[in-house]
Formats: C-alpha cells, structure tokens, sequence
C-alpha cells in the first residue's frame, strides 16, 4: 500500500522532468531499461524498484539544476552511490530519477597538515 503523502508522479509530470534532464545533462540522462535495472537495488535482500530516469551529474551545480527539476515536476530523487546499500534505500519505491555519484570523482583538497581531504561524492 502507498503512503498517501509520498506518491509517484504522474505521466505527465515524468515526460517533462525526463526532457528537462536530458537537456541538461544530454546523454547522461537515461531511461534506458539496463541503467534503470542496474539502480533500483543495491546488496540487500529488499525487491528491487526502478527508478524512471538515471542522471550522472558532474558537478555540484549540475545536482542542483537535477534538484530543481525534481521540485518542479514533483518527481522523488534517490541518490546512488557504490550500489551497496543493504538497507534498500536506493530502491526508488516511487519511481523518479535516480542520481548516480560516481562521475563526481576528483579529489578536490589534499592537507597533509591535518590529514583532511576534500572530495567529490563518487571517489
């Protein structure tokens, strides 16, 4: 059964977020089935649940425009990382776009004085 306040959204909705994110991101906006199939599970035993669109964002920025079109079309976002979750929360039980990390893989900031590191998601 549904929760009543989270719900998919409607075909309408999809087609306008879909082409939203394919002219931001081009090609790396997918609604193929193999991309969708490979993001709607992780390690766990929970069924899997597809996403309707798989983005790879480069940038900050480019997570934030996918945001956006996500608020505007009301699609659910699920962020994806390694794809080893065992808790199943990379299952999109509400369809909507899921956002692959692993393209944001730059290591940003090396300060061996303190030993701290800044990096990007996907590294």
């Amino acid at each position: 059964m549904q929760n009543p306040q989270v719900m998919s959204a409607s075909a309408a909705q999809l087609d306008g977020a879909v082409e939203a994110l394919k002219t931001l991101l081009g090609s790396r906006a997918s609604t193929a089935l193999v991309q969708r199939e490979h993001h709607a599970h992780g390690e766990s035993y929970h069924a899997p649940a597809m996403p309707d669109a798989v983005c790879y964002p480069h940038s900050t920025e480019e997570v934030s425009e996918i945001l956006k079109i996500s608020a505007k079309y009301h699609v659910p976002v699920i962020p994806f990382g390694g794809g080893t979750s065992l808790e199943g929360h990379v299952n999109a039980l509400y369809g909507g776009i899921s956002i692959d990390l692993r393209e944001m893989n730059k290591v940003l900031r090396v300060s061996p004085e303190d030993l701290d590191v800044t990096v990007e998601a996907g590294v």
